[in-house]
């Protein structure tokens, strides 16, 4: 269900243990050598509704920590462990297993209800000012980046704002064979639409769909 991939290394899959059907665990060699690691779901399988989990990191001398999340909507994760999750010290042990030696690190993964994994991960500091004060936190769930508007929607949105804005004041052509607008209207529209752009973003566009 879950996989790992350390930079530079082969995909190790996370295997989940016999007497704790909601724990998976793996262990990583040349714990010193990690920087950054990737935690995924493989695709097997998703979280049952209402679930995700939280994954921890064993590393020599640091003992159990909480690094980050997966759930559904964010199925991946890349986590940075220089300097603030690894160290090079003696290992400890957990409900995951030992990690067995000194320069071996214990990657363990819990499937819990999806409040509970939140309510960790927000404890954790990976948001807001926390995520802001420690750089190494707010890459171990990156959370998913709001859409923007369709580029082609917001092109038609311009020309719409521009067409009502002047058309209006369009003259018929001395042949009757179309319409002229003065420049200056144009130029007055630009500037309002600049100025509506650098106070309030594309919103007003949006709204006036």
């Amino acid at each position: 269900m879950f996989a790992v991939l350390v930079p530079g290394r082969l995909v190790q899959p996370v295997v989940q243990l016999p007497d704790s059907p909601e724990r998976f665990a793996v262990q990583i060699p040349d714990a010193h050598d990690l920087n950054h690691i990737s935690v995924f779901l493989t695709g097997q399988a998703p979280f049952p509704d209402g679930y995700g989990c939280t994954i921890h990191l064993e590393a020599p001398g640091k003992g159990w920590q909480l690094i980050g999340g997966l759930t559904n909507a964010k199925p991946s994760a890349i986590f940075r462990l220089r300097g603030t999750f690894v160290a090079s010290s003696a290992a400890s042990t957990s409900s995951f297993g030992s990690s067995g030696s000194s320069s071996t690190a214990t990657l363990g993964i819990s499937c819990e209800p999806l409040a509970a994994v939140e309510a960790q991960l927000a404890a954790l500091g990976q948001t807001g000012a926390g995520a802001a004060a420690n750089p190494a936190l707010a890459t171990a769930l990156v959370p998913a980046k709001p859409a923007g508007p369709d580029p082609v929607q917001l092109a038609a949105l311009v020309g719409k704002n521009l067409f009502n804005a002047v058309g209006s004041f369009a003259q018929p052509l001395p042949n009757g064979q179309g319409s002229w607008i003065e420049f200056g209207l144009v130029e007055k529209w630009y500037r309002e639409f600049e100025r509506k752009l650098r106070t309030t973003g594309v919103g007003f566009l949006l709204r006036s769909d």
